[in-house]
């Protein structure tokens, strides 16, 4: 199976974080997608999340990106690629 990638890079205020990253984690689940990377770097405002996705199907990963512009309130969101 061919599965299809999306590296996203994105801030998130430091008391929202582990709120954000469940929400992120759930949607990402009922979408279809599934975790492939994370990484975490904590500066002193914010924390910077680099996480990358993958889905057999590439709408799965435009639809997951939709609504985390819409459910959480993250800032800076950098999608790299999708392959």
């Amino acid at each position: 199976m061919n599965l299809h990638c999306l590296p996203l890079t994105f801030t998130v205020a430091k008391p929202q974080t582990l709120d954000t990253m469940e929400a992120v984690f759930a949607t990402a689940r009922r979408g279809g997608c599934q975790l492939k990377a994370l990484q975490l770097r904590s500066r002193t405002h914010d924390d910077v999340v680099s996480l990358e996705l993958q889905a057999p199907d590439p709408d799965l990963l435009a639809l997951f990106l939709a609504r985390l512009r819409n459910l959480v309130d993250v800032e800076e969101i950098t999608r790299m690629y999708v392959a």
